[in-house]
């Protein structure tokens, strides 16, 4: 008796070459997708950092309208420093201008676990006036995680970080380029010999959110 086979039930697996062929390409649409979702989630964070800014300057100039002056500077870690370096938490108590204070979505992985605090924006103040504040800026690092924009110990006068350049964060530039997110609030008239990107200014204030 003849056995009759169905070749199209014979199973055959992937050659070596065809698995490789799969992999290459699985490889090539990593190496596009992974790099666009990254800009993707960068452009989504220097958003956030936007909305956050705004909100804190709009909270400030509440603060402002009931106290005649602003919060004094804020570190980045204000959670363990004195109530003089903890500006932004006036806008939370004893009156709510702000819900909370949100911390800054830039600050490397690595400096958090350093100190093991949280980290809000920074805000710097010029020399108090009668004992008041009468201008604030409130800046984040930057999608680069570095400090090279603005002094929060001196943001109104003499030339910022890099000798004044750089210090603005621009997408234009590439998404990580250097310089900080900056607002600036308040009595600009105060400005003196202030440089930043190159620029100097004298009574007034550079650009917010420069793009």
């Amino acid at each position: 008796m003849v056995r009759i086979v169905n070749k199209m039930n014979k199973k055959h697996g992937f050659t070596l070459i065809e698995l490789l062929i799969v992999v290459a390409i699985i490889g090539i649409l990593a190496a596009i997708a992974v790099p666009n979702f990254m800009n993707a989630r960068t452009r989504a964070t220097v958003a956030r950092v936007y909305s956050d800014i705004k909100a804190l300057a709009m909270a400030q100039e509440m603060y402002f309208l009931d106290n005649n002056c602003y919060p004094p500077e804020s570190e980045d870690n204000p959670y363990s420093r004195p109530r003089t370096q903890q500006g932004l938490f006036f806008l939370t108590s004893p009156i709510s201008y702000i819900a909370s204070i949100p911390d800054d979505p830039f600050v490397p992985k690595s400096k958090l676990l350093e100190d093991g605090a949280r980290h809000v924006y920074e805000t710097g103040v010029p020399r108090a006036k009668g004992g008041k504040y009468m201008s604030y800026m409130i800046f984040s690092v930057g999608p680069d995680a570095s400090e090279n924009g603005l002094y929060s110990e001196h943001p109104f006068v003499l030339p910022q970080r890099n000798g004044g350049e750089s210090n603005t964060y621009a997408s234009s530039n590439g998404l990580k380029s250097n310089g900080d997110i900056y607002w600036y609030g308040g009595d600009c008239s105060i400005t003196a010999n202030l440089i930043v990107d190159g620029k100097t200014y004298n009574g007034s204030c550079p650009p917010n959110f420069r793009n």
